[in-house]
């Protein structure tokens, strides 16, 4: 099985290879700077991620390659093709009834019809650049801002705030799930006084929060609403962030090369538990992809000019 990812974030699946092949599956990644080089791929399983690192250039290659895999009979799994920005991803599932929120592009002259937004990025992974935005004077201004600043009016997208804090701990939440060709595998929740919850603060988690994710591991109240999400945007696999408001769930990002494997150890046994349950389920649903060699290599040669890949390849 291979893992397709850029070069330089291969480093989010390093410890379920390790583990995997541990269990007699080879599990291997794959750089795209690699696959645009390659004539011919081992028949396997492949799944590709890392879409909003890639130009459209390579998206367009990584789609060839997707195609001529599946044609050979490989399991391949998202399709290049079907990859949204985020901004397209939060509107189709606003307008599926999945989601709440919606999202405005400056580029397209679009103005925030609800309030409070917040600014932020397209692509990439480098959070909200301002504050949340009461009015349309305090958005033109922190417009100003990003583009002073040197960011692409292209990449800069307004969203609605669409968070609320847990009315037991009044802290904010962020919870996750898994999703791999059809099966969903809860992740843990992380806690933060800010509304921008990504990491987590240590010590905010309660005994009855922990309860939770482990009960959760054996009958997850958001399983379907999860499955839709995944085939509202044509995604095989990923990870899904969410909050919850007003009871409910609210998407914020899918990210197709999520970081797997993190330790399992933890002092509240309960969590311990669900983290152990949750990453075994992950490395189960993987292990279950893997397909036996047919020994029939796949042509998948000329899906970049020599000069595009070179030029691409010569950090390598």
């Amino acid at each position: 099985m291979y893992f397709v990812c850029t070069y330089d974030h291969r480093y989010t699946v390093k410890l379920p290879l390790q583990q995997l092949r541990r269990q007699n599956v080879t599990f291997k990644r794959l750089s795209y700077e690699a696959l645009f080089r390659a004539s011919y791929l081992a028949p396997a399983s492949y799944i590709f991620s890392d879409f909003d690192r890639l130009s459209s250039t390579e998206l367009t290659a990584a789609a060839s390659v997707y195609r001529k895999l599946a044609a050979a009979g490989a399991k391949v799994m998202n399709d290049p093709a079907l990859a949204l920005c985020r901004d397209d991803t939060i509107r189709r599932l606003y307008q599926a009834g999945l989601s709440d929120f919606t999202c405005y592009s400056p580029r397209a002259g679009e103005k925030p019809q609800r309030f409070p937004v917040f600014l932020r990025t397209v692509t990439g992974h480098r959070g909200v650049l301002s504050d949340l935005l009461q009015s349309q004077d305090a958005c033109d201004a922190a417009l100003q801002d990003a583009l002073s600043q040197g960011y692409p009016l292209h990449d800069l997208v307004f969203i609605e705030y669409a968070a609320q804090p847990h009315p037991e701990t009044g802290f904010f939440q962020k919870q996750s799930a898994f999703f791999v060709d059809g099966a969903v595998v809860p992740s843990n929740i992380v806690n933060e006084r800010n509304w921008v919850a990504k990491f987590g603060e240590a010590n905010l988690a309660t005994p009855e929060q922990y309860a939770q994710e482990r009960r959760q591991m054996d009958e997850y109240p958001y399983e379907t609403w999860v499955k839709e999400v995944f085939a509202c945007l044509n995604v095989d696999y990923g990870r899904l962030d969410f909050g919850v408001v007003d009871g409910r769930p609210q998407a914020y990002e899918v990210n197709t090369n999520p970081t797997l494997g993190r330790s399992v150890d933890h002092p509240n046994p309960d969590r311990a538990v669900a983290l152990r349950i949750s990453r075994d389920r992950i490395l189960g649903a993987l292990r279950a992809l893997a397909t036996r060699p047919s020994g029939r290599r796949v042509y998948v040669g000329g899906v970049l000019t020599r000069r595009g890949a070179l030029r691409r390849l010569k950090r390598i």
